[in-house]
């Protein structure tokens, strides 16, 4: 778990990280020996130099007093059914509430931290919530607003993927993942400003009978790992909005702006990677233009339903339902462009109007790091727009004598055709890649809080075993305890519309219609607590 206080610098232009780390130590490591075995952080921007002035101070500078690690004991990184793994809601909280040391710590870093900034502008906190950091972030939330109670808190959840893209996982496992995102995302609507669920990494099809079936992928390798490219573009947007989120006077405004409802705190993110000129959508007015718009837009929030194909992308029911506010951030793109795109963007929200629906247009495109998976094909090596749009051929130098012949296609003469695998695959663009981030509150929100009420009530329903992880233990819940978070999760449902779906807990008293309640109704033992 990442906690970074935001705090404006001297002079109100700037903001500087202090960030602070609760990691997995492991067995036999000390603290730094853990850290330091630590990937960078998604949601970071400590591995983005200059995406903000004053940006995260790097974990190369440990001693940095801006930059705090934490180990939590001896837990084991790997996966689900190990041995000491931090696999359990209450798992997370034992490690926190049953370490008084590593609390006072912690605590100590915060009054350090609250102590170094003259003006906090809020927190970014960045957690797993389908594993035991689940608890360990509602405990440390409470601790959180103990010490800063008005203090703007956005938290990103980072979703583990029930059914697994790498390996199967057992009934046991998907069962406890489901009660930590549950419990977990309860805890964290409760306490934090803002919750942000990402959906976990997958793979996707890139063509379904011969033709590109969305347009979010369509700049992306086919000779590359799928998982492994929707995991950089994923990152991209996420590291992009954390840029954006860290400007001064935003975390606030924007929090206030996408939660204007007073009870819309689960957010989406969804983005264009890249974003193309506006004549690539075409006509700012024409339906046409607005389904291109949407088609080319990758929603990473957004639960897969279960009868979704394996990294499909479904249309779900309500995904045309206009959303309750949003913030879009356009990237990369000169003055010019950003007017003509922006009538675009403001036609595709309708009717949604100002201030509910805001975008704003920054020049500097998304870095291209050294360490970026080269997943990208089919874009201008110099500005990272798309090649088959209609731009002069004199834009780009040739840089290779047998790209004279499909020249014409490229660069909008007669036949657009769109670049192949092997067309300006070797080279990634070198000043950065133009992109459209957005972060909104919508209707849509209700099909994952239906997912996790569901999934609840249906364990509790069959008496699964595994609810004893949860309601039993000197830091579990208690029967109780679960109960209330799934009551909670169904009016968290209804508020976000779905209590007018017409699904769920309509039929028979409030059982769902394709559930079979005969089968346990016929069941006359209890279930010993």
């Amino acid at each position: 778990m990442e906690a970074v206080l935001i705090s404006r610098n001297p002079g109100g232009e700037s903001t500087t990280d202090r960030t602070l780390d609760l990691v997995l130590a492991g067995h036999g490591k000390r603290n730094r020996q853990a850290l330091d075995s630590l990937p960078a952080s998604e949601w970071s921007t400590s591995n983005a130099p200059n995406s903000h002035p004053g940006a995260a101070q790097a974990a190369a500078e440990p001693q940095d007093a801006s930059y705090k690690p934490h180990a939590l004991g001896t837990y084991s990184k790997l996966g689900s059914d190990e041995p000491n793994e931090l696999a359990t809601f209450v798992q997370g909280r034992e490690a926190w509430l049953g370490n008084a040391e590593l609390r006072e710590a912690v605590e100590d870093d915060l009054r350090l931290f609250a102590e170094q900034s003259d003006h906090t502008e809020g927190f970014l906190l960045s957690t797993q919530l389908s594993t035991g950091f689940s608890g360990v972030t509602s405990s440390f939330l409470e601790t959180l607003r103990d010490e800063f109670p008005k203090s703007a808190v956005w938290l990103t959840a980072l979703l583990s993927d029930a059914r697994g893209w790498k390996r199967p996982d057992s009934d046991r496992a998907k069962a406890q993942r489901l009660l930590n995102e549950a419990l977990g995302l309860v805890a964290a609507e409760d306490l934090a400003s803002m919750v942000l669920p990402v959906q976990p990494v997958q793979t996707y099809d890139a063509y379904v009978e011969g033709r590109v079936r969305d347009e979010w992928h369509r700049f992306l390798r086919d000779d590359v790992d799928s998982a492994e490219a929707y995991e950089t573009v994923r990152t991209m947007h996420l590291q992009s909005a954390g840029s954006e989120l860290r400007e001064p006077n935003v975390l606030p405004s924007l929090i206030e702006q996408l939660n204007w409802r007073g009870g819309t705190k689960i957010a989406s993110l969804s983005g264009h990677t890249p974003l193309a000129p506006a004549p690539y959508y075409g006509p700012s007015g024409s339906e046409a233009a607005r389904k291109k718009v949407r088609t080319a837009e990758r929603d990473f929030s957004a639960w897969r339903g279960e009868g979704e194909a394996e990294g499909g992308t479904k249309e779900k029911k309500g995904d045309a339902e206009v959303p309750f506010a949003q913030y879009s951030v356009v990237r990369g793109l000169d003055f010019e462009e950003s007017q003509e795109i922006g009538p675009l963007l403001e036609k595709a929200a309708e009717p949604l109007k100002e201030p509910l629906a805001r975008w704003v247009s920054l020049a500097d495109p998304f870095p291209v790091l050294p360490s970026l998976p080269p997943v990208f094909r089919g874009l201008h090596p110099y500005t990272g727009h798309p090649l088959s749009l209609p731009v002069p051929s004199t834009a780009l130098p040739l840089t290779s004598s047998s790209a004279a012949a499909p020249s014409a296609a490229l660069f909008g003469l007669p036949d657009q055709t769109f670049p192949s695998a092997l067309s300006f695959t070797a080279q990634q663009p070198t000043r950065g890649i133009p992109l459209l981030t957005t972060l909104s509150t919508r209707p849509t929100t209700a099909l994952y809080l239906r997912h996790l009420a569901r999934g609840v009530r249906e364990l509790r329903r069959t008496r699964a075993g595994v609810l004893r992880e949860f309601e039993e233990g000197e830091y579990a819940l208690g029967r109780e305890g679960v109960e209330e978070a799934r009551e909670r999760l169904e009016a968290l449902w209804d508020g976000y519309g779905g209590g007018g779906e017409g699904e769920g807990d309509e039929a028979e008293g409030g059982k769902d219609a394709d559930e079979d309640w005969t089968a346990t109704e016929q069941v006359e033992e209890e279930w010993d607590l």
